[in-house]
């Protein structure tokens, strides 16, 4: 039954008889022994209700799997894009907005990144930076700096990362600040 309508089906959409008869084989080989029936019907419990998150809350199915990472079947990339085409606000890392990780914003659950996307950022450097935001925003890199104390490579990192747009600061003039920027 199965293979009838596996076959005819690829068959219906272009593919050669051969080709979809090896494709049926294939399967059919690692279903007798590759995957116990119970391990299986839990398997496809986690697929499914991992389908519907995906369909009817893309934020929070984003969100959740980005807060997993490293899990290494998506980089992170692909699945802010695939969010974004499900109709999701991707927000990029800010230093006045973003935690270490990625959380979910306003009404309609916008996704803010969180500073653990940033290649090479530390965890010390966000806790510092969080734990000097509850003072109230930064109002400029060096005030960052000095409040956070955070050292020149962290800044370099938040302006290669754009994370100074809430300063109104673009990459390239938030790097050359960062570089100049006196640190402890």
């Amino acid at each position: 039954m199965f293979q009838t309508k596996l076959v005819e089906g690829m068959v219906a959409r272009g593919y050669e008889r051969e080709f979809a008869e090896r494709c049926f084989k294939q399967i059919e080989g690692f279903g007798s022994y590759g995957f116990p029936e119970s391990h299986a019907q839990r398997f496809a419990r986690l697929v499914y209700v991992s389908a519907w998150i995906k369909h009817y809350h893309p934020a929070v199915f984003a969100c959740a799997l980005l807060n997993s990472q490293p899990m290494g079947f998506y980089a992170p990339a692909q699945l802010v894009r695939d969010a974004q085409e499900h109709g999701v606000e991707a927000r990029p890392v800010d230093i006045n907005a973003s935690d270490w990780d990625s959380k979910l914003e306003g009404p309609l659950l916008a996704l803010r990144l969180g500073f653990r996307q940033m290649d090479g950022f530390r965890r010390e450097w966000a806790d510092a930076l969080i734990f000097a935001r509850k003072d109230g925003r930064f109002t400029d890199i060096e005030n960052l700096a000095s409040r956070a104390h955070l050292p020149t490579a962290a800044l370099r990192k938040l302006a290669d990362a754009d994370a100074f747009s809430s300063l109104a600061k673009s990459r390239r003039d938030a790097g050359w600040e960062a570089r100049r920027t006196p640190t402890d």
